[in-house]
C-alpha cells in the first residue's frame, strides 16, 4: 500500500477524532449553560437540569442499543 494513502487514512482518522471531541464539547457546553442559566433563576433549578439532562442522554444511549458499560 502507497505511503500516500496510509497518510491520508491517518489523517482522516485523526481529524474524525477531532471533529467528533469538538461536537461532544460543543453539547457539553450547551447542558452546562442550559443548567447555569436554571441556577442563576433558582439554585436547586440547576441541578435539576443538570440531571434531567443527564438522564435523557442515558435515555437516548439505551434507546440506540448503547449502554454505557459497554
Amino acid at each position: 500500500m502507497p505511503v500516500r494513502a496510509l497518510v491520508a487514512g491517518a489523517a482522516g482518522t485523526a481529524l474524525r477524532a477531532v471533529l467528533t471531541a469538538v461536537l461532544a464539547l460543543r453539547g457539553l457546553a450547551g447542558v452546562a449553560l442550559l443548567a447555569y442559566g436554571a441556577w442563576l433563576a433558582w439554585p436547586p433549578g440547576g441541578f435539576i437540569v443538570a440531571g434531567v439532562a443527564l438522564l435523557a442522554d442515558r435515555v437516548h444511549d439505551e434507546g440506540k442499543g448503547r449502554s454505557a458499560n459497554e
